[in-house]
């Protein structure tokens, strides 16, 4: 039997936000999922941790109106254009949700968030992300 601290991390994910609160509950939500978890509270700090760690899915968790966020979504799509992007929203305005749609997103969904429906959209996104990478490093036949 495994001990806890020989068992292997899950798929790295990345959240990004600014409320401290929100990125500690969706934290601790995705980590009981067996992912491993960093968290971003700025979009300089988001790009710099994506540039160096083999993340396999990024949630934002977007506030309604969250323009810097919003737009951080674009730069992913330009810069990581295979990384599944996940929207986490409040129950906001219908033109967040349009603006977050206008960019490649994965999924979007409104907080609060099911622990089962997070499981199952992240167990699609870094499945996803694999089986990419697996064809582009010539694994996949």
């Amino acid at each position: 039997m495994m001990s806890p601290s020989s068992k292997s991390p899950g798929p790295e994910v990345l959240i990004c936000g600014s409320d401290n609160r929100d990125l500690a509950e969706v934290r601790q939500l995705i980590g009981r999922q067996g992912y491993s978890v960093e968290t971003a509270r700025t979009p300089v700090n988001a790009i710099q941790q994506t540039r160096v760690s083999p993340f396999q899915a990024v949630v934002f968790l977007l506030e309604d109106g969250d323009e810097v966020w919003l737009e951080t979504i674009a730069a992913f799509n330009d810069l990581f254009p295979a990384l599944p992007v996940i929207v986490l929203a409040d129950h906001g305005s219908l033109e967040t949700e349009r603006r977050a749609r206008q960019s490649k997103i994965f999924y979007y969904v409104l907080r609060p968030v099911d622990g089962a429906e997070i499981k199952a959209v992240l167990r699609d996104a870094t499945g996803a992300r694999t089986n990419q990478n697996e064809a582009w490093n010539g694994t996949n036949d």
